[in-house]
């Protein structure tokens, strides 16, 4: 069997990929429960208990996504990019919201 060292696989890559899993994914994942909130039809309660469910799970798919790719550049654009674009959805259902 491989060793790391023998795949090319350094400590940076795996340091780099954990902390991209807990920082930024835990932000994408809080980014996501935000938006399924705004989205779900119903009480406000309800949108936020099935947004924090939602996040558990895509947790999980974020963290099985980040140690899966073959590029650390992939993991951090997709999830900076991901984080961007969830909030920018979710301010701007907030700011219809708000107006509504």
């Amino acid at each position: 069997m491989p060793t790391a060292a023998s795949v090319g696989i350094s400590r940076w890559h795996v340091t780099s990929r954990v902390i991209a899993a807990a920082i930024p994914g835990f932000i994408l994942a809080n980014t996501v429960s935000i938006l399924f909130g705004f989205i779900m039809p119903g009480s406000t309660a309800d949108g936020a208990a099935w947004g924090t469910i939602m996040a558990y799970a895509f947790y999980t798919c974020i963290i099985i996504w980040v140690f899966s790719v073959k590029r650390l550049r992939t993991v951090w654009l997709g999830l900076s990019g991901g984080i961007a674009l969830t909030s920018a959805g979710a301010w701007g259902l907030y700011l219809l919201g708000a107006s509504a």
